[in-house]
C-alpha cells in the first residue's frame, strides 16, 4: 500500500467493494485504513467525514450514500458514537454544531449544551468553604440536564434530507447487536473504574466482574450489548424528542439521578430547550472563519489567538521555529486569561465579546508579549484583585489534569455539495457521571464540573474561571469545545476546511494547530491532524509539549525563555475534512493518535 502524499494528487479510483466492506464491516474495514490516514489523505469526490469511531464514519457514509447531506450523516454518526463510545459522548450529554448551507451561504449554530437544574446553587458543591472533591464529576450531583437528543433532533428537522428512522438505524443496531472493547474503552475504563463500580447499572452495562467477584474493564475484544438503550432509542426514532423528554425514559431519568443524591427532575427535562446563536467570526490570513461564540470559550480563543498570531508573524510562521512557538504560547496564555476574567453564559453574564475579538483588543495582548521571555501566569492578573467578582489571588491553588481521563467526540462532514457540519459532543468527562438510568442505557453527563464550583478553583480541566461561570439555575456551563469551519479565499462562502477536536481545555490549541498547519505550512490534512502540539492554558502555569511534538533544540530554547515545559503521552483527537478549493476535491483525516476512522465517497 503506498502512503505517500502522492495519494493526494492521485485521480481517484472506484472502490466499491471496500466500501461495501466498511458499510457491513466498518470497524475492521476502516481500521485498515489508519496506516495510510496517517500518512496522507486519500482524495474523494464525493462527500467526506471524520469521526472517532469507525462505525459512526460508516454510519455518516451510508447516510451519503442513501441521498442524505452533511447534517443526515453527522447526526447519524452523532448517535453511532453515543453508542460505541459511551466514554465521550452520549444521548445524556450535549454539545455545540455549526451547519453551513452551501446553497445560502449561511451558518447556523445551535447550542444544545446541558443546563443546570431548577434546584442548583452557587456552592452546592462547597463545605466548610471548600470545594469537596469529586462532587462534580463523580456520581448523581454532577449530573445537568442533558440536551444531546433535543439537539440532534433539531439539527435533522432543520437541515436534514432524512427520516429520523433512516438516521437512527445504525445507532439502533450497533446498540443491539453490540460493540467490541477497544484499546481505548480499557483505558478510558481503567480511569473511571471506581466511579463505574458506584452505580449498579453503569458496572452492569459497562464492567464485567473477575474471579474474585469485582468488578473490572472489559477484556480487549469483549462485546457489550446495550438492548436497553436500543429500545430508548428506538421510541426517539419514532417518537421524537418527547420519547426522551417525558414519559417512561423522563421519569427512569430522574428517578435515578434523585436515587442517587442528585438533583435532576421530570420537569427540569421537560423544560429544556436548545439556544441557535450568530456564528463567531474571524479571518486568518485571508481566510474566514467561522466558530462557536460563548457559552463556548473555546471559538473565543481560536479567534483571538489566530489573530494574535497575524498580527506578530503577518509574513507567516516557520513551521516549529522555536521564537514563533515563544509568541503562540504567551498569545494562548492571555486567551485563557481573558477566559478567567470575562466568559460565562450570555445568557446571564454580560460577555464583553465583540471587544475580546476585536484586532484593538488582541493587540494590546500581543503587545504585552515580551519576545525574550515567558510571562509568569500569576502576573496577569492584578494583585489581590484576580478574577471578576471572585476570591481568587494572585497565586491560587492549581491542579494538574490527567489526560487520560479526557473525554468529548468531534465529527467533521461536507457532502458532496459542499454543505459542511462540525459538531461537537460530550458527557464532560471519561464516562459522564458514570451514572446509568435505569431501564434506559441512558449514560447521563457530569456537565456541572465545566461550572466554577467555587470560583478560582480549577476544575477536573485544570481550568480556571471565575463569577461569570458561577453555577445559577438554568445556566449553560461554560465550555471548551471549538467546532470550526475556515472557508476558502477565493469565496468565502465555500468551506474549505471542518475540525475539531475533544481534549477539554487542549481543544482551542488542537483546533488552532490544524488550522495552522493547514493555512501557514500548506499540510495535507491527514498531516495536519498529526502534527505534534503544544499547549498552555494559563493555570497551571506549564507548557505541555506532546511526546514527539518537538526537537530537544527547539524545547531548550523555549525552557531558556523561562517556560516550565512539560511532556505528555498526547492529547486531543482531531477529526477534519478539507475541501480543495482548486479541484473540488475533499480529503478527510482522522487523528491517528485514537482509534477514528476518515472515509468518502468516490
Amino acid at each position: 500500500m503506498d502512503c505517500s502524499d502522492s495519494a493526494r494528487r492521485a485521480e481517484p479510483v472506484k472502490d466499491t467493494s471496500f466500501r461495501g466492506a466498511v458499510l457491513k464491516r466498518g470497524l475492521l474495514a476502516a481500521v485498515m485504513m489508519v496506516a495510510c490516514v496517517a500518512q496522507a489523505a486519500r482524495p474523494y469526490r464525493g462527500g467526506a467525514v471524520a469521526t472517532a469511531y469507525p462505525q459512526a464514519s460508516a454510519a455518516a457514509l451510508e447516510m451519503l450514500e442513501k441521498g442524505g447531506n452533511a447534517t443526515d450523516a453527522a447526526v447519524a454518526a452523532a448517535f453511532v458514537a453515543a453508542v460505541v463510545g459511551p466514554y465521550h459522548s452520549g444521548v445524556g450529554g450535549g454539545g455545540f454544531a455549526l451547519v453551513h448551507d452551501a446553497k445560502s451561504g449561511d451558518t447556523k449554530v445551535l447550542d444544545f449544551r446541558e443546563v443546570a437544574p431548577k434546584a442548583a446553587t452557587r456552592d452546592m458543591y462547597v463545605k466548610d468553604g471548600k470545594v469537596v472533591p469529586g462532587l462534580s464529576t463523580d456520581g448523581a450531583l454532577s449530573v445537568a440536564v442533558p440536551g444531546a437528543v433535543a439537539g440532534y433532533l433539531e439539527l435533522l428537522k432543520a437541515h436534514g434530507k432524512l427520516k429520523p428512522a433512516v438516521v437512527l438505524a445504525p445507532a439502533i443496531a450497533a446498540a443491539r447487536k453490540g460493540m467490541w472493547v477497544t484499546p481505548r474503552y480499557r483505558t478510558m475504563a481503567e480511569g473511571r473504574l471506581a466511579c463505574l463500580s458506584r452505580d449498579a447499572e453503569a458496572s452492569r452495562v459497562f464492567l464485567v466482574k473477575n474471579a474474585q467477584g469485582q468488578w473490572e474493564p472489559p477484556p480487549v475484544g469483549h462485546v457489550i450489548r446495550q438492548p436497553d438503550l436500543a429500545r430508548t432509542l428506538s421510541s426517539i426514532a419514532k417518537g421524537g424528542a418527547k420519547a426522551f423528554y417525558a414519559g417512561p425514559v423522563a421519569k427512569a431519568i430522574a428517578t435515578s439521578v434523585q436515587a442517587g443524591g442528585g438533583i435532576l427532575t421530570q420537569e427540569d427535562l421537560a423544560a429544556y430547550k436548545t439556544r441557535s446563536a450568530t456564528p463567531l467570526e474571524g479571518t486568518y490570513r485571508g481566510h474566514r472563519i467561522l466558530t462557536m461564540p460563548p457559552p463556548s470559550a473555546g471559538g473565543v480563543a481560536v479567534i483571538q489567538v489566530l489573530t494574535a498570531m497575524e498580527q506578530l508573524r503577518p509574513q507567516g510562521v516557520t513551521f516549529r521555529d522555536a521564537e514563533a512557538l515563544h509568541l503562540y504560547a504567551e498569545a494562548v496564555r492571555r486567551a485563557y486569561v481573558d477566559r478567567a476574567k470575562y466568559l460565562g453564559d450570555p445568557a446571564f453574564v454580560d460577555v464583553p465579546l465583540a471587544r475580546l475579538v476585536s484586532p484593538g483588543h488582541v493587540a494590546d495582548l500581543a503587545g504585552s508579549i515580551d519576545p525574550k521571555k515567558a510571562t509568569p501566569s500569576a502576573s496577569l492578573l492584578a494583585p489581590k484583585e484576580g478574577v471578576r467578582g471572585s476570591t481568587l489571588t494572585d497565586e491560587p491553588t492549581t491542579l494538574t489534569p490527567e489526560p487520560e481521563k479526557k473525554n468529548t467526540t468531534h465529527i467533521s462532514v461536507i457532502d458532496k455539495d459542499g454543505n459542511a457540519v462540525a459538531m461537537t459532543t460530550t458527557v464532560n468527562y471519561g464516562f459522564g457521571s458514570c451514572v446509568v438510568a435505569k431501564g434506559t442505557g441512558v449514560l447521563l453527563n457530569d456537565e456541572m464540573d465545566d461550572f466554577a464550583a467555587q470560583p478560582g478553583v480549577p476544575n477536573a480541566y485544570g481550568l480556571v474561571t471565575g463569577e461569570p461561570n458561577a453555577i445559577a439555575p438554568g445556566k449553560v456551563p461554560l465550555s471548551s469545545m471549538a467546532p470550526t469551519l475556515v472557508f476558502s479565499k477565493e469565496d468565502p462562502r465555500r468551506v474549505m476546511l471542518a475540525v475539531g477536536s475533544p481534549g477539554g481545555s487542549t481543544i482551542p490549541t488542537t483546533v488552532i494547530q490544524v488550522i495552522s498547519n493547514v493555512v501557514d505550512h500548506g499540510m495535507d490534512v491527514a498531516r495536519a491532524v498529526n502534527e505534534g502540539r503544544v499547549h498552555h492554558q494559563y493555570l497551571p502555569d506549564e507548557l505541555w509539549v506532546d511526546k514527539w511534538g518537538l526537537e530537544p533544540a527547539t524545547l531548550s530554547v523555549l525552557e531558556a525563555k523561562g517556560h516550565k515545559v512539560r511532556r505528555v503521552e498526547q492529547w486531543g483527537d482531531a477529526e477534519a475534512v478539507y475541501s480543495d478549493p482548486k479541484t473540488g476535491l475533499r480529503f478527510s483525516a482522522s487523528d491517528p493518535r485514537n482509534e477514528g476512522a476518515a472515509l468518502g465517497q468516490d
